[in-house]
Parts: C-alpha cells; sequence; structure tokens
C-alpha cells in the first residue's frame, strides 16, 4: 500500500538502485523502478530515512523519540535506538554504517552518537544546541559533525570529543546541511532565503547562493560531488552544478513543500505531496491516488470552510471549491459579514475571495516563506498576517496593505482577534513566547519556564482569555489585557497541541494534536464548582496520523480536519455526529 499523506524524506543507494521513502502517515516503502517492494509501519510520523553505505540498512528518525535500524532487504527491524527526549529529526550514518547521528527536537536539542559494539548498540550525548536541531551531517572521514538548529547557527563537532571547533552564525535559522562528499565545503539552508557554502577548516563563507525566492529548507550533494541540490518555500527544487556554481536545472512543483529530494543516477527524485515520488525526468509507474490533508478549517454562521494541501479552499457543507491557491493553505478566516474569505498559503500569497461570485483578489505579501496566519479584526475592517519572517502585516479589507512590523524574532505561529479595550491582537511565537498589540504598541508578552513553541491561539472574548496550543502538549489560559498566566491545563495529548478554539464564554475548549486526536475541554458552568473540579475533558479519536491541524467550534458544534483529508463534526459533549470527505479537485 503507498503513502498516503506526503513524504517527509527519500534516499536512494546508488549500487543497489534501492529507493526508500518515508511520510507523514508512518510508512517507509522500499522501491525499484517505480515498483515496492516492502512497506514498514510505525507509530508515529517519519522524519528521515537513510541507507548505509553497504546498502544493507536504513536508518529511519521518528517523531515517536526513536530512531529504528531497518533491513534493507526485507523491511524488518533490526534495533530500536531511544528513547530519546523528543522527536528524533535527523538521522545519519557514520563511515561505513559503524554508527548513527541523531538529532532530536525542541525539548531536547542534543546530538547524540550511537555506535555499533559487539553486544548491540551503545549510545552518548556528543553536543547540545540552544533549540530544535533539524540538520546534520558528518564529515567524509568520520571525524567531525556539523549540524544546523533554530539558534541561529550552524555548529561543527569533532566526533571523537564533543569539542566545538566552529560555529557558523547565520542572520536566521538554518534547518538542514550537508557535507560535500570531498570534505571541502559544508552547504547550509537558512530562512533568509540563502544557501552558504562554508569551509569546514575556517568556519567561514565561501558563497552565497541566492536564486530562492523564499526560506531555503533543503540542501544535498549527490553522491559524486556534481550536483547540489537546494530546496525552498517557494517550491521549487534547484540543481546547482557544484564545478560553476550556477543553477543547471529546476524542478517546480505549484502543490509541493520541498524538502525531500536525492540524485538518483540520471534522475532527481522529489518527495510528494501525493504519496509517491516524483522522478525528473519522468518515468512510467503505476499512479498514486493522492490522498491531500487539511490544515486549517474555520466556521462562520453555519458556513465551515477548509484549507488543503492541494491549495483549494473548500465549503465543506456545500462541497464546492471557493477559491484555490497554487500551494499548500496554512490559514482561511471568514470576515465577520461572512462574504469574504481569507486564505493564505506557504508561498507568502494572500486571496481575499467573494464567497458567492468566486471573485479573488491576489495579494503576495511576502513573509519570507509561509503565511501561518490571517485574522479578521472584529469590524471587518483589517485583515492580520503573520508568517515565518515574525512580522505582522495588516491590509484593508480589500488588500491594501497598512502597516508591517516585527513582533517576533522567529516565525509567528498563529494570530487570534479580540475585542477588548479597543481591539488586541495576539500572536504566538515558536521563539516560545505570545505577545499582545494596540496597533505597533507592545502590550505585553507572556511566557512560562516550561513553554516550548507556540503553535495556536484563540480568544475567548467574554472572559476576557486567550488560549493558547504548544509543543509541550499543554494547553493554557492567559488574561488577554494583562499576559497573566491564569491555568495550565491537564497535559492530555501526547504530542505537540497543534489547533486551539474556545468558546466565547472562555468555558469550552477544543485542541487538536499530532498525536491524532482532539481533546473536547469542559468548564463546569457554576464558578464555585469549577475552582472545586476545575475542567473536564473528553479525548476525541477519528484521525489518527499524522495529525489533527485544524479545530473550530461554534454554539452547537465541535469541528476537527486532520492530515488524513478529512473533517469530523461532533456535539460538545464529544459524540461524532458526521464524518466528511471533501472533494478533491
Amino acid at each position: 500500500m503507498p503513502h498516503v499523506s506526503p513524504l517527509t524524506c527519500v534516499d536512494h543507494h546508488v549500487e543497489s538502485d534501492l529507493l526508500v521513502t518515508g511520510g507523514y502517515d508512518g510508512r517507509v516503502i522500499a522501491w525499484r523502478d517505480g515498483v515496492e517492494l516492502w512497506t514498514t509501519t510505525f507509530d508515529d510520523l517519519v522524519n528521515e530515512v537513510r541507507i548505509d553505505q553497504t546498502g544493507t540498512s536504513i536508518a529511519v528518525a521518528a517523531a515517536d523519540a526513536f530512531a529504528f535500524v531497518l533491513d534493507a532487504g526485507t523491511g524488518a527491524h533490526t534495533a530500536a535506538l531511544g528513547p530519546h527526549g523528543d522527536d528524533v529529526n535527523v538521522v545519519r550514518w557514520l563511515p561505513g554504517g559503524a554508527g548513527l547521528v541523531c538529532t532530536m527536537d525542541h525539548v531536547d536539542p542534543t546530538v547524540r552518537v550511537w555506535e555499533r559494539t559487539a553486544g548491540g548498540w551503545s549510545g552518548r550525548v556528543l553536543a547540545r544546541h540552544e533549540s530544535g536541531v533539524f540538520g546534520a551531517a558528518v564529515s567524509p572521514d568520520g571525524t567531525r559533525v556539523a549540524t544546523a538548529a533554530e539558534d541561529r547557527t550552524a555548529r561543527i563537532w569533532s566526533l571523537a570529543t564533543g569539542e566545538q571547533l566552529h560555529v557558523l552564525h547565520h542572520p536566521g535559522d538554518p534547518e538542514t546541511i550537508d557535507w560535500s562528499p570531498d570534505g571541502s565545503v559544508i552547504a547550509t539552508g537558512c530562512d533568509d532565503d540563502v544557501c552558504r557554502l562554508w569551509s569546514p577548516e575556517t568556519g567561514t563563507v565561501v558563497l552565497e547562493l541566492k536564486d530562492a525566492t523564499a526560506a531555503v529548507r533543503f540542501v544535498r550533494f549527490s553522491n559524486d560531488g556534481s550536483r547540489l541540490l537546494v530546496g525552498a518555500y517557494d517550491a521549487t527544487m534547484r540543481s546547482y552544478c557544484t564545478q560553476t556554481w550556477t543553477v543547471v536545472d529546476e524542478y517546480r512543483s505549484p502543490i509541493q513543500w520541498e524538502r525531500a529530494a536525492c540524485v538518483a543516477g540520471d534522475r532527481v527524485v522529489v518527495g510528494s505531496f501525493g504519496g509517491a515520488p516524483v522522478f525528473h525526468p519522468p518515468f512510467e509507474s503505476r499512479p498514486v491516488p493522492p490522498t491531500f490533508g487539511i490544515n486549517a478549517v474555520t466556521v462562520a454562521d453555519g458556513r465551515v470552510v477548509i484549507g488543503r494541501d492541494d491549495g483549494a479552499v473548500v465549503d465543506l457543507l456545500a462541497a464546492c471549491v471557493i477559491t484555490r491557491h497554487e500551494s499548500i493553505v496554512n490559514t482561511v478566516a471568514v470576515s465577520p459579514d461572512r462574504r469574504t474569505v481569507v486564505s493564505a498559503d506557504y508561498r507568502g500569497v494572500m486571496l481575499l475571495t467573494t464567497i458567492d461570485s468566486g471573485d479573488a483578489r491576489t495579494i503576495s505579501v511576502g513573509h519570507g516563506g509561509p503565511i501561518n496566519s490571517a485574522v479578521w479584526s472584529a469590524d471587518g475592517r483589517f485583515v492580520f498576517t503573520a508568517g515565518y519572517d515574525g512580522h505582522v502585516r495588516t491590509w484593508s479589507r480589500t488588500g491594501e496593505p497598512l502597516d508591517d512590523w516585527a513582533a517576533h524574532h522567529s516565525p509567528i505561529k498563529s494570530l487570534a482577534w479580540s475585542t477588548a479595550d479597543g481591539g488586541i491582537l495576539v500572536a504566538g511565537s515558536s521563539d516560545g513566547t505570545l505577545s499582545a498589540w494596540n496597533g505597533r504598541e507592545e502590550r505585553w508578552r507572556g511566557s512560562a519556564d516550561d513553554l516550548v513553541l507556540v503553535n495556536a491561539v484563540a480568544v475567548a472574548d467574554d472572559a476576557g482569555v486567550v488560549v493558547s496550543a504548544s509543543r509541550d502538549l499543554h494547553v493554557r489560559r492567559w488574561d488577554v489585557r494583562t499576559g497573566e498566566l491564569l491555568e495550565r491545563l491537564p497535559r492530555v495529548h501526547r504530542k505537540s497541541v497543534k489547533g486551539i478554539a474556545v468558546a466565547p464564554d472562555g468555558a469550552h475548549i477544543v485542541s487538536g494534536s499530532y498525536d491524532g486526536t482532539a481533546v473536547s475541554w469542559t468548564r463546569p458552568d457554576d464558578v464555585a464548582a469549577a475552582a472545586a473540579a476545575g475542567w473536564s475533558w473528553r479525548v476525541l479519536r477519528l484521525h489518527g496520523k499524522p495529525g489533527v491541524p485544524g479545530v473550530a467550534l461554534d454554539a452547537r458544534n465541535l469541528f476537527t480536519a486532520g492530515w488524513d483529508g478529512t473533517v469530523a463534526r461532533w456535539s460538545l459533549d464529544g459524540r461524532l455526529v458526521a464524518r466528511y470527505t471533501p472533494p478533491q479537485g
């Protein structure tokens, strides 16, 4: 059975012509000539796969805090390394398959080495960053490890001692890194749209490649060192000749988020949101029906609107496409008069679409990558957008730019609007803080010692409360006027909380998580009872992998939207009322 969700990683072994892919669906699949050989399924998302130099073993980085080793011929497990303190983002083989380098996410931003021993595997911590480590590369001679993290640095370490040899400072966050096969250069990709080439001996920049028009999220050298693949949020994978450092090929996809590719002989293989690898140049293989995940859902006066991986903005109950983007839709919001939908995507494009006519105005917002959130003011006069560059931008309801300011130094993940005190805009960021704004004036900035990466925020206006969903698995409540942390709800989710919605009176909350569940939270109506008994909750299980990024509620229903391509409608007490599969196309 092929992947049923986007691919996150691909790798190819030259001698055996074995291609291996991993996906958000938790599957690892081996292919040859476009035909599936075997499939192994994991309990959580697969972040990366790598075949060792001998072609006999495959390393898997999984989102359940383990790295796994598989037999390349059968897909059978031969080792489970961990648990680590957080998701394993990267696996890299040491020369000859002698061991693995693993890097972890924000809660455990370490670099760990696992080495084969006579009795199995032995692990040790090599190094630590200040934030999540999303890139790693091993020098061809196996003496050094280079890492890239969301702390604006890449670093080079001695594999034997863990000594830090060089710090490669970036103007933004580098999340991808690779070492050339001849050992002469290190490539990093940064969210300032630049791929940089560094000398591993001096730690200085040798060259900057500036062809990308959005954040660079993937770099990889071919095995023979003749090519460097550079993928960016502009949905383009560029192939550079390493003799001249010029672009010799470009591979474009209107939908795809380019962070998975490799060179396989005379072809470049790129990961696909449709569930199968895409070959350039193409050859005939069995087509795989795509399944498009849902990233966002909003409800307004009975109208349910979703945003999807294939770029479609869909009126769910009417079963029709309202408008279409050329990239993945991250956020949707319906205007207070219910006449206009604002939607935004991975390429930094916002559409303002009149629902009844379908007329759309396209606005290139330029947040340096994905627009993560768009929200209307309560009176419908303004639209606010935020994204990868940490800026908030303000627009008129017809799309004229009005203001632009830096609210955070890291990506803003979510915005929410409160009517309190003439209007307060709340932003949640990957820097682990929330901020509140009256126009350009910062009203407060909220944080907590154990708060990690704010994924979503929502406002309960009648209660004067902000609720947040975060990477540390918690839902929190904050005072919207002061930023005081009021309460941290019990940890019910098993993975990062991705989506959040709250009723106006604050008595009902729904959260969605990477663990594939949603949770319906209820507070007793009586204030004294609420203080004594706290919150009750019910876990809503339907979607499964790879997660539930979209949640919404109205006076009678909860809505949950999954990356499995389905939407569910639940009663407020957690009973499943209906399940929808939106139209494809």
